[in-house]
């Protein structure tokens, strides 16, 4: 098969969720780029081996990608894949904590789509700072950001970009406390990747559907929507949003009282945090597992779970998760307490 053909097929198989078949193809062009001494298509498979590494939490290959491109770009004066390579390895740093670092590298990519009169580029950034926000918690900026991402991608008719910027908008009006505007965002993005067959976003999109449902108290279709996201993120083969899902559906069994089956599905997400390194997630199990120890009367254990969280929140400032911790050891949250 001819390389541009290959390249198409490999971006298809991409936008519609088949990351290790994608990257198989990814990885061929790659070489092919390196025998041609082509640095188009060697940036191009780059930029696309970052990405589905990070999409399925190996955040340090796609790490080992995207420093690659930036250099090759920066070599071959190639802008504007610079900027693409910096905003890839900018979410692949946030996903590992480092979100003020993360800040800083997708606002240096922005002045350079603006300098290019990148339109979709600079919409990019927003939805990427949107995203960054959330992971530091600091809610308001990240709804701003995803509104300015929405208004942008509105105009340039990009339904694929729009599904995931309303899965921000989702997941942010949620821990804003917005629940019925979170499920529509997110039944909006499920629309969207549904008329697209996007697998990984119908996915997300699921998990969101859940997580409102959760926090209107309605455990019945939580779970069912949960059970969705969990069949597709299988088939995927991603370790890292599916573990956000595990989460969830242990904090669902945690409210309805069922401790044991939650630690099952808590103990599945925390092997997938610790195997991709996501601090954030890491967290959000230890908070879990002190309130556990809580409802099973192990007071000194739920300290210690409540006091590490706090730690590590600090040391990544994690202002939201911070807050969690700090209130469940003041026992100003009644325990269980459904975490948004």
């Amino acid at each position: 098969m001819k390389t541009e053909k290959l390249i198409i097929k490999a971006d298809d198989l991409r936008n519609k969720g088949f990351f290790k078949e994608s990257f198989k193809l990814w990885n061929k062009i790659y070489k092919t780029g390196i025998r041609k001494n082509d640095p188009e298509i060697t940036l191009n498979a780059l930029l696309a081996c970052g990405d589905i590494n990070r999409l399925l939490g190996k955040f340090k290959e796609a790490d080992k990608f995207y420093l690659e491109a930036i250099d090759l770009a920066e070599a071959v004066e190639d802008e504007i894949t610079y900027a693409d390579a910096l905003c890839g390895f900018a979410l692949s740093r946030k996903a590992q904590g480092f979100w003020k670092e993360a800040l800083n590298l997708t606002r240096k990519s922005r002045r350079i789509y603006n300098k290019h009169k990148d339109k979709k580029g600079v919409a990019f950034t927003y939805w990427a700072e949107g995203a960054i926000w959330r992971f530091g918690g600091r809610i308001k900026k990240s709804l701003d950001f995803f509104k300015k991402a929405e208004e942008n991608f509105k105009k340039l008719r990009d339904k694929h970009a729009l599904g995931y910027v309303y899965c921000g908008l989702g997941g942010s009006s949620r821990i804003y406390g917005d629940f019925e505007n979170s499920k529509k965002y997110y039944l909006k993005a499920n629309k969207i990747f549904r008329t697209i067959s996007d697998r990984f976003g119908f996915a997300y999109s699921y998990c969101g559907i859940g997580n409102a449902y959760r926090m209107n108290g309605d455990f019945k279709n939580a779970v069912a929507n949960f059970k969705k996201a969990l069949n597709l993120y299988s088939k995927i083969g991603d370790i890292v949003s599916s573990s956000y899902t595990l989460w969830s559906m242990a904090i669902v069994k945690i409210l309805n009282g069922k401790y044991e089956e939650s630690k099952e599905y808590l103990k599945k997400a925390e092997k997938n945090f610790k195997n991709c390194k996501d601090p954030r997630g890491l967290i959000y199990c230890k908070l879990l597992k002190g309130m556990i120890s809580y409802l099973n009367k192990k007071k000194k254990n739920a300290k210690k779970f409540f006091e590490e969280a706090l730690h590590e929140s600090k040391k990544f400032d994690f202002l939201l998760e911070k807050k969690y911790a700090e209130r469940f050891l003041a026992g100003k949250y009644p325990v269980p307490y459904n975490i948004p």
